[in-house]
């Protein structure tokens, strides 16, 4: 596997391993991008450069073209101050990271941002365990940079902190260039020349997973001199990993001034150069981790630093004695703007030497996101405090077992069934907080609510109540029952979603069925049920989904999906909220149940997304019937697809939509009025998933009559269509 990274109007980001084809901008032209809109950026960039060069001469006695041309460097050749000897003085340096997010899974915990600076310390004190890996010929020059890093316990205003603030912020999607994710929030109150700032994003448009930029590009105290890096290139747990955690050592090398090993390109492997350091030898960069011997390109038998944390193979483990020396030197330069931080003032106001302690703002957790259970099985809190380390821990757990705990992570029982919720007080020596979260575990029984056939009309029954439920934790519409429109009688479920907000999810829960029992009873179960649904425009893509636990909602499995015109049955737009008056505007769907039918206790929910656009309209559903009606596995099967071409008729491109809820070999083609395949686009297997592929995206299809032919596991279902 290959470790790649990338620049960003800036310099370097790290990207995910991967063995495809590597992205790469270019160092040069984005620097010159910076001073082009920025000129007094060069002088400042100069200036640093000399500094840092006067500082390189001074720290090694050898000749550096001789090193660079492959001899090695001994001890007599080095200063005492060289190979994992101890630095005169120790750098700390205060750290805050951002966690910009929409409480998705980028919004990482403060355990996994410990973790990170735990590593970075690590690292930049060279007592990494794999350090004994380094080949023979840098052992001598493993360089101790002797940096440590401090969250920081002290915000600009002085108030307590622990180093970590988190936005909800819809920058966590961020876009590469001047338009920083800081920009605009309280996070550029952070100065730093008084703080190293790590923002912590879900995506980067460029394609990086992170990048920053030279000390004094942007001047004192700008803020865009930052490090912007992917949650899950930072640390080793959580959405992190060992494979990716070094992503940040290689990013505050760069914020410390160190170029790639290979010079000011972001192109590894293409031609040899060097950065400009006297103890690292001419290289060609590596984006994999070749053998020793294999390293020896650019200079016949020397070899190639490629385990340099600036480099971009996966087996990165040092720094070398030079890079110390740059990277402690622009600490000490008053043109980077790096120097105040390490001041014993900063440090005093920042709380790495006068470290205070916040009163908790109180936060909890279900392990797993385990919040539905059977009766008599077991779940796991633990605390998500973000902004102190708690000291002590009181839990109440109404209709669990033990009811109460003090332990940091208790594990509870649930014997009966119902909703219950749960309240925890977090305590430091500054304070306690509390926090309650409401109707929090739901708890079902064992035992399946419905033993016989379904055929609900919404008639005889008020929802919610204690069979069908509703999730609207999001706020905003959900599903309601209505009179004003149904397919069966006066009543029906729907979402009045014509004023949704973007991407809303809604869920109705459905009883619990004995499958089992029902379909010894009448054999050939089939689930269907009622849907009118049009657009707000014809190219809204509403979505609905229905899945099946057969866990007590532990874990869900889909089992119906379709989405955008494959899911509106009433064709065309409507600008207005949707209604519908006409039987005909009615359609059975089916959901896919034959694998469910040994099962004893089955719990349904049918989950809409609405329109990630806003342009969302109305939606209803009705008659949910669990019977045998006579519909056959084959159409059960063929319902469940979704399989829809669109538009139809076309204009020379047509795209063909369908859904799998499980893993399938298909095959795609278009076949013309005398069965001859005129185009394949797929034939192979697909994993469960929505797909949608187009005929005739390269060459427009001439007018006439073809025919889409898509084979599931060897049964094929045609569709007609007309180019106009």
């Amino acid at each position: 596997m290959k470790k790649s990274l990338f620049i960003a109007f800036g310099l370097i980001g790290f990207v995910s391993l991967a063995q495809e084809q590597h992205k790469f901008c270019g160092t040069t032209e984005a620097m010159n991008e910076v001073f082009k809109n920025n000129p007094e950026a060069r002088a400042r960039i100069e200036k640093s450069d000399k500094e840092l060069a006067e500082a390189d001469k001074k720290a090694f006695k050898i000749g550096y073209e001789n090193f660079k041309n492959g001899y090695s460097i001994n001890e007599t050749q080095k200063n005492t101050t060289g190979n994992n000897s101890v630095q005169a003085t120790i750098i700390k340096i205060p750290v805050v990271f951002h966690i910009l997010h929409q409480d998705g899974s980028e919004k990482i915990t403060p355990e996994q941002v410990k973790d990170a600076v735990a590593i970075l310390n690590r690292d930049y004190a060279a007592l990494n365990a794999d350090s004994t890996d380094i080949i023979s010929a840098f052992q001598s020059i493993f360089g101790k940079a002797e940096i440590e890093f401090y969250l920081a316990t002290k915000d600009p205003l002085g108030n307590c902190t622990n180093g970590i603030v988190y936005y909800n912020n819809t920058l966590t999607d961020w876009t590469s260039g001047d338009n920083c994710p800081y920009t605009g929030t309280t996070a550029g109150k952070w100065n730093p020349t008084k703080y190293m700032n790590v923002y912590s994003v879900k995506s980067i448009s460029s394609g990086a997973a992170g990048y920053t930029y030279r000390p004094g590009t942007w001047g004192s105290g700008n803020a865009h001199d930052a490090i912007v890096i992917l949650h899950n290139y930072i640390g080793s747990i959580g959405t992190g990993n060992v494979n990716q955690s070094r992503a940040l050592t290689h990013e505050v090398g760069h914020w410390f001034n160190l170029p790639h090993v290979w010079g000011s390109t972001n192109s590894p492997g293409v031609a040899c150069g060097d950065e400009g350091v006297s103890d690292t030898p001419i290289t060609m960069g590596w984006d994999y981790c070749p053998t020793p011997t294999g390293s020896q390109v650019c200079n016949t038998g020397a070899f190639e630093n490629y385990q340099n944390y600036m480099d971009y193979s996966y087996c990165s483990m040092m720094f070398t004695d030079g890079q110390v020396t740059r990277m402690r030197t622009a600490l000490g330069s008053t043109t980077s703007g790096r120097s105040t931080l390490s001041s014993s003032t900063n440090l005093n106001n920042t709380g790495v030497t006068s470290p205070i302690v916040c009163v908790p703002d109180a936060g909890f957790e279900v392990v797993a996101d385990k919040v539905y259970l059977c009766a008599g099985s077991t779940t796991q809190f633990k605390d998500s405090t973000w902004n102190a380390t708690v000291t002590g821990w009181s839990w109440d757990f109404p209709g669990g077992t033990p009811s109460t705990s003090t332990d940091s992570m208790p594990t509870i029982q649930y014997n009966t069934p119902g909703v219950y919720s749960v309240t925890y007080t977090a305590t430091t020596s500054a304070g306690t907080d509390v926090v309650t979260k409401s109707n929090l575990i739901v708890v079902s029984s064992s035992t399946a609510s419905i033993q016989n056939t379904l055929v609900e009309s919404y008639e005889s029954i008020i929802v919610p109540n204690a069979d069908w439920t509703i999730d609207n934790t999001g706020g905003g519409p959900a599903w309601a029952q209505t009179t004003t429109a149904a397919c069966t009688g006066t009543n029906s479920m729907m979402i009045n979603n014509f004023t949704n907000s973007t991407n809303a999810v809604e869920i109705l829960y459905t009883p619990t069925y004995n499958l089992s029992a029902m379909n010894a009873v009448s054999p050939g179960l089939v689930f269907t049920f009622k849907l009118s649904h049009q657009r707000k425009t014809t190219t809204a893509s509403e979505k609905l989904q229905v899945f099946s636990s057969t866990n007590c909602g532990q874990s869900w499995n889909q089992r119906y999906s379709k989405t955008g015109s494959a899911l509106a049955n009433v064709t065309g737009a409507n600008t207005s909220p949707f209604v519908p008056t006409l039987a005909s505007q009615w359609r059975t769907e089916t959901v896919a149940i034959s694998s469910l039918l040994a099962q004893q206790n089955v719990w349904f929910k049918f989950v809409f997304t609405s329109d990630d656009s806003g342009e969302s309209n109305n939606i209803y559903i009705d008659d949910i019937n669990i019977t045998n009606n006579g519909v056959g596995i084959e159409e059960q099967f063929e319902s469940s697809l979704g399989y829809n071409v669109y538009p139809n008729p076309g204009n020379g491109e047509v795209h063909v939509a369908f859904e799998l809820t499980e893993k399938h070999s298909v095959k795609l083609e278009l076949v013309d009025v005398l069965g001859k395949t005129l185009e394949m686009v797929v034939n192979k297997d697909l994993l469960n998933g929505s797909y949608d592929y187009s005929f005739g995206s390269n060459n427009k299809l001439a007018s006439g009559v073809y025919f889409s032919k898509l084979t599931i596991d060897g049964k094929t279902i045609i569709r007609k269509i007309i180019i106009e």
